[in-house]
C-alpha cells in the first residue's frame, strides 16, 4: 500500500529529524534488515532441538549426580529456546 504524498513528506521529515537528533540510532535503523530464510530455519531448528538436548543432559546429570550437567541441561531446556524465540520475534519478517 503506497503512502500519500503528505504521508511520505511527513515520514521523510521525521527521518531527517531523527538523523539530526540521534545519528547513531538513525544509522542502526538504516542497517536493520529482516532475517533471511536460513536464519529462520536455524532458529526453528535450535528451538526444537535445544530442549531435547537439554532433557538428555538432565537425565545424564540425574544418573551421574554432576551439578554442571544440571546447569547446562537447564540452560538448554529453558533459557536457550526462550532466547531464540525472542530473537526470532524481534527480527520477524514484515
Amino acid at each position: 500500500m503506497a503512502l500519500h504524498d503528505e504521508e511520505q513528506r511527513r515520514l521523510l521529515e521525521i527521518e531527517r529529524q531523527l538523523a539530526a537528533e540521534n545519528p547513531r540510532l538513525a544509522q542502526r535503523l538504516a542497517e536493520l534488515r529482516p532475517m533471511r530464510l536460513s536464519g529462520i530455519l536455524l532458529s526453528v531448528l535450535g528451538i526444537l532441538c535445544s530442549p531435547v538436548a537439554g532433557l538428555f543432559l538432565l537425565v545424564v546429570a540425574a544418573q551421574s549426580h554432576v551439578l554442571v550437567l544440571y546447569v547446562i541441561g537447564t540452560v538448554f531446556t529453558s533459557v536457550l529456546p526462550t532466547a531464540l524465540i525472542w530473537r526470532a520475534w524481534l527480527h520477524r519478517l514484515p
